[in-house]
């Protein structure tokens, strides 16, 4: 894999002609494949082209044990406890490799160590592991997984009936968590290194000869190696954006619990209203172990996050100007010392950092490209060693057992059972939910099932907290079922001649209608650069209030806000380092549908009948608007427009589909 555009130059019309026509390569990525050889102390290369096998075992174990014990002849309690057993997944030929320390206490030692103005930074080497090599699995066995169960039912009444319970419900993991980190976390069994981009200008980058003569630019990987493999951490092969995994994974589980009361109504209708809670607890959440850390300064002058944040403002007050003057900060005069001169005589070490590193980075690439010059690839000399960054990774996303959600919800139920022709329910529901993330266990940054909600500032996970991906705040159901009262056996025509029977009667009418309130989305200001995470970007950071008011102008395009775009556009700023942007603040609009169908069945003779059907979906062809143009923000003030594009915001899809007809016919022997 090669890449002729990458070049550490700004995109411009000539620099990607001419890097066409020269070849440049200026970033490659390696993939290579080993086969664990018995005993798990070496690894041979496959050859190219060799497919590779994997076949991953689990074991599970359940076990449960329940009771009723009817108290009164009116109230009933039922008890149980579930255990269950989860073994993690192996590769049953030994096929499986994982880093040879503790990765969960290595990132928390990271963050530890560098609060209290320490580093710690040990490389990761990584071995054969798994049952099959006589070795721990990649988490640990999960053995402690109990659930108890209760339920309470009572009726006061025989028309009133009263119910509650609740229950602990461990999910079954782990075959998303170990088939990614097979084929992208495996270093030392399936390498896929690539050069850091950015190193490599028109000038110097290794050129492209022929498909046969790809430059490795450094990241070729031998025929044999010997484990433990050390990860390659030069500025050459190492600093990579990978995928990793977290060896104390916890067993995701939810609390749930409900409380109803159902009353029987005239005529057999029955309403319910009820609370439903589930809490989730130990939830899957992607975060950043190599993340830079929170590095604070022995000599008193604070936190990375803080002192980074005022120069971070300061850019901004200076509207972008590498040249304006800033004020000396204690912190970046301490721990960058050897900047202070660096472009003039009694030039602060935070003046040179402002003008060389954060006022040209701030709005192109974000603060952790100037930090990683100043402390990886020691651009301006480094006596002072690395504190913020782990040089074998820029990124190691992993899954880790930290999440955590809470649904609370209100419902209405009315149901009218079958009578005279006519069947409906009815339901309402009022809910709220709120997480870290939303993503599956499939998801990852690396790889085609991309993630969407991974922790941004791994060392205060806090702030992706916000209202869930799938949040509806309202929600209506209706649907029913009605028997046209004509024909043999209904009110009207009854008596009429079989061959207008057959014509008029029997015929049903069906239908569903639903409604909900928008889906949530963090809006089009999401491009905020790398200010926290090398990885990821934040989204943008308000500096007033803004709420979406989704409207369909009667002139012009229909956009996510209504009223002065430009005030709306003006509203939001570059993330601070440390900051992550707020998460799903804007609902898009809401969705609404009603679908109906007309359905007539004849009985042929005895075991063969005809259906005859007419459905209409989206009966009022009703096309509601979804997802805004995501508008990438020019977002230095001094060259920001005063106003927004004209496109900006601009609705570019509708929810389900325009009003659809279909009309079949079924024959059933």
């Amino acid at each position: 894999m090669w890449c002729s555009l990458c070049l550490h130059l700004p995109a411009n019309s000539y620099q990607i002609a001419f890097g066409n026509i020269v070849g440049g390569l200026p970033e490659a990525t390696t993939i290579s494949n080993y086969n664990v050889a018995k005993g798990g102390l070496t690894g041979n290369l496959f050859p190219d082209g060799t497919f590779i096998n994997r076949h991953f075992k689990a074991n599970e174990f359940e076990w449960y044990v329940q009771d009723s014990w009817r108290a009164r002849p009116n109230l009933t309690i039922t008890f149980g406890l579930r255990h269950t057993i989860l073994q993690t997944p192996y590769e049953e030929n030994g096929q499986q490799i994982a880093p040879t320390i503790d990765t969960n206490s290595w990132y928390r030692q990271r963050n530890a160590s560098a609060l209290h103005g320490e580093v710690y930074e040990p490389l990761l080497q990584f071995s054969p592991n798994g049952p099959a090599n006589h070795a721990p699995g990649l988490w640990s066995k999960q053995k402690t997984n109990f659930a108890p169960r209760l339920a309470i039912v009572y009726a006061p009444n025989e028309k009133t009936s009263i119910r509650s319970g609740f229950g602990l419900y461990f999910d079954h993991y782990g075959e998303g968590i170990v088939n990614t980190f097979d084929q992208f976390g495996s270093f030392g069994l399936n390498n896929s290194v690539t050069n850091p981009a950015g190193v490599y200008g028109i000038e110097d980058a290794p050129r492209f000869t022929g498909v046969h003569d790809v430059p490795n630019n450094g990241s070729a990987q031998p025929s044999a190696i010997t484990y433990p493999y050390t990860y390659p951490n030069d500025a050459v092969s190492g600093f990579a954006i990978q995928w990793g995994v977290n060896n104390h994974l916890k067993t995701p589980y939810a609390e749930a619990m409900d409380f109803s009361i159902q009353r029987e109504l005239k005529g057999g209708t029955t309403l319910e209203v009820a609370y439903v809670g589930r809490l989730g607890r130990h939830l899957l959440q992607a975060l950043d172990m190599a993340e830079p850390v929170n590095y604070a300064d022995p000599q008193g002058g604070g936190d990375y996050f803080t002192n980074a944040a005022k120069l971070s403002a300061l850019v901004d007050a200076n509207g972008g100007d590498n040249q304006a003057s800033v004020p000396a900060i204690p912190y970046f005069e301490d721990v960058f010392p050897q900047l202070a001169g660096y472009d003039y005589l009694g030039e602060s070490a935070t003046q040179a950092i402002y003008t060389n590193e954060w006022a040209p980075y701030r709005y192109q690439l974000g603060e952790t490209s100037s930090l990683a010059d100043l402390d990886f690839y020691c651009s301006y000399t480094c006596p002072q060693g690395t504190k913020f960054w782990q040089s074998q990774f820029s990124s190691l996303y992993a899954w880790d057992s930290i999440g955590m959600s809470y649904y609370n919800a209100g419902q209405i139920t009315l149901r009218h059972p079958l009578s005279h022709g006519l069947q409906a329910d009815f339901s309402y529901t009022l809910s709220k939910s709120i997480d870290m993330g939303s993503d599956t266990e499939r998801a990852s940054e690396i790889d085609s099932n991309s993630a969407f909600s991974s922790i941004i500032n791994t060392w205060n996970p806090s702030l992706n907290r916000g209202v869930s991906d799938f949040d509806t705040k309202q929600s209506i159901n209706a649907s029913g079922i009605w028997q046209l009262p004509f024909g043999k056996g209904h009110p009207y025509l009854s008596n009429a001649h079989p061959a207008v029977d057959a014509i008029l009667g029997g015929w049903q009418i069906s239908s569903i209608f639903r409604w909900n309130t928008g889906l949530p989305w963090s809006g089009p200001f999401d491009d905020g650069r790398w200010a926290t995470n090398f990885e990821v970007q934040a989204n943008g950071s308000p500096t007033r209030p803004v709420h979406a008011c989704p409207t369909k102008p009667i002139n012009g395009d229909p956009k996510l806000f209504c009223g002065d775009l430009n005030a709306v556009y003006q509203s939001f700023r570059n993330p601070y380092p440390g900051e992550t942007g707020p998460r799903n603040t804007f609902r898009l609009p809401g969705y609404v549908d009603l679908d109906i169908g007309l359905g007539k069945t004849w009985t042929l003779h005895e075991g063969h009948t005809l259906q005859l059907r007419w459905d209409v979906f989206n009966v009022t062809n009703t096309q509601r608007l979804t997802y805004a143009t995501d508008f990438s923000m020019v977002r230095d003030p001094a060259l920001r427009n005063s106003t927004p594009p004209s496109d900006w915001t601009n609705f570019i899809q509708i929810q389900g589909q325009p009003r659809v007809m279909q009309v079949g016919a079924r024959y059933a022997f």
